[in-house]
């Protein structure tokens, strides 16, 4: 995306600005997309020879490790050279450090290596990993702030000119996950055995923990997948290990969040990508329609990545865990990250959250931890200012509505008509927070916000254009998802009898002829820049 990395100072905008065309240049190679022709074909061909009738576990993995590779470097083969180093680094680490701190000769007896053998190697995979994320990542940004005697000019034009490999995040994530959780022994016995094995078995187990770091459904955009949940499922599978109703409902509705609701609502959001939309004499009342249609783009485009995976992988009989939990339903900061990229926010407590502390050191301690985790988690977003901004502002809500929830009283039971306002007030601010923070996601830079919310504060209101009735035709779906979200948590015994009759199949076939008639321009993930 063009907006990749562009906030500096001064003269290293423009800089920053270029390094951001270029990132972009490589996610927009990768044409190996869900929503693609290519992708139905790949699927087509794929099925069949994983389900062949003398198809052995060996045979499966190999098919999908094959097919992983084919489908990361589709259109960008180098990138696929840094994806089996990062792996194998990863996976060669885990496999030391459940030698040295967990294997034991025999029944009883004391681990064969050292805790300090297992212990370098969870310090040099760990590294190993951050150093790539840092170079490839953020180089750009670094090099950029860094002073001209600090950084001769050849040295700074290389690093603006590395490109971003697509889903570096993603697979650097899991990496660090398989990593910890060998030293943590948070894998199964059968697990832990298989990676300390020798010989054979060491093979065996080198293949299985990169197949979990490969699998190619949420390679490059996630759901993020923790070693401990994913390594026990690997094994061979038939065709009754397939969950066709999880298949069906998240394929569908993935596929039509992304086609139908998302690509077309970017159409109409691209002078917000541009930084033109303060530019624009389009009216207030349009300009707003843009923000709050990137808002339901952004959901719609990234849960439906989610679903797509999370279906896909069902197809091959591997359960992948839910991504979104209705997130616009939140009533507050909190609550909308217990309901948003589930994946990020579990690794950021599980891995960076409670080994920081997290709240069992005081109140400072807690406030500085939250600060940090979503300082990082905002940066881990994107290598420019605006992405830290993101994570620092939602990490001021969350600290602040923490110390409020200290001092808050509940309602008096009388007050019934508070009770009621008080979710009503909490979800209309959430939402807006949310929304108005996307702006540092799809605008290039804080100049450009400013200018945009400014012409919506100052400009005339004006007639509604193309953008309030995208808003409304293309927003109307996620609106519609949502109240079905509110349902199954107020009313699940209705919520399921709703699931076991007609509708259901009924609105399917609706989203289906949706996506037939009427997908907008195919687009990569969003989700891919990160």
């Amino acid at each position: 995306m063009p907006w990749a990395a562009t906030i500096v100072l001064g003269s290293r905008r423009t800089a920053v600005q270029c390094v951001g065309v270029a990132q972009a240049s490589v996610n927009a190679s990768f044409s190996m997309l869900f929503n693609s022709w290519n992708f139905l074909v790949f699927m087509a061909v794929l099925l069949p020879l994983y389900y062949a009738p003398s198809a052995s576990a060996g045979w499966q993995l190999a098919l999908l490790l094959a097919a992983s590779a084919v489908f990361y470097a589709w259109e960008s083969p180098w990138l696929l050279g840094l994806l089996i180093g990062s792996s194998s680094v990863s996976v060669f680490a885990a496999q030391q450090i459940v030698a040295n701190r967990w294997a034991a000769p025999s029944p009883g007896a004391q681990p064969s290596g050292t805790l300090a053998a297992a212990r370098r190697w969870l310090w040099l995979g760990v590294s190993i990993n951050l150093l790539a994320l840092l170079l490839f990542k953020y180089a750009p940004l670094l090099s950029a702030l860094a002073p001209e005697w600090m950084l001769p000019s050849p040295a700074r034009d290389w690093a603006l000119a590395i490109p971003l490999p697509v889903g570096i995040s993603f697979y650097t994530f899991q990496g660090i996950s398989l990593i910890v959780d060998a030293w943590r022994g948070d894998l199964p016995a059968a697990t832990k055995a298989s990676l300390a094995a020798h010989g054979l078995g060491r093979s065996t187990s080198f293949r299985d923990a990169t197949f979990y770091l490969l699998f190619f459904p949420q390679l490059v955009a996630g759901p993020i997948v923790k070693a401990h949940d994913f390594l026990p499922q690997i094994g061979r599978k038939t065709r009754r290990d397939i969950d066709w109703l999880t298949a069906r409902r998240a394929l569908v509705t993935g596929f039509f969040l992304k086609m139908v609701v998302a690509d077309n609502l970017a159409e109409q959001t691209v002078p917000l990508a541009l930084g033109t939309a303060g530019d624009m004499s389009m009216g207030a009342l349009n300009l707003l329609a843009l923000i709050y249609a990137y808002s339901l783009q952004i959901f719609a485009d990234f849960a439906g990545y989610s679903l797509i995976a999370i279906g896909l992988s069902s197809l091959f009989g591997y359960t992948l865990s839910a991504n979104f939990n209705f997130p616009y339903l939140a009533t507050t900061i909190t609550d909308f990250w217990r309901r948003w990229h589930l994946s990020l926010s579990s690794w950021l407590r599980e891995y960076l959250y409670i080994p920081l502390g997290g709240n069992r050191r005081g109140d400072v301690r807690t406030y500085v931890n939250l600060f940090i985790v979503m300082f990082l988690g905002g940066l881990w977003h994107g290598a420019a200012w605006k992405y830290a901004l993101w994570g620092t502002l939602h990490g001021v809500f969350l600290a602040v509505e923490r110390l409020v929830s200290r001092f808050r009283r509940a309602p008096a039971s009388g007050s019934t008509l508070l009770a009621t306002a008080a979710p009503v007030f909490g979800w209309f601010f959430t939402f807006h927070v949310v929304t108005l923070l996307w702006l540092t996601f799809v605008m290039p830079d804080l100049h450009a916000i400013e200018k945009c919310l400014r012409a919506v504060a100052c400009d005339p209101l004006g007639r509604p254009g193309a953008p309030v009735f995208a808003l409304l035709f293309y927003g109307t779906p996620v609106a519609l998802y949502h109240a079905w979200g509110a349902l199954r948590e107020r009313s699940p015994a209705l919520a399921t009898r709703l699931l076991n009759s007609i509708a259901e199949p009924v609105i399917h076939g609706i989203m289906v002829f949706a996506i037939v008639t009427n997908a907008g321009a195919p687009r990569g993930f969003i989700y891919f820049q990160f």
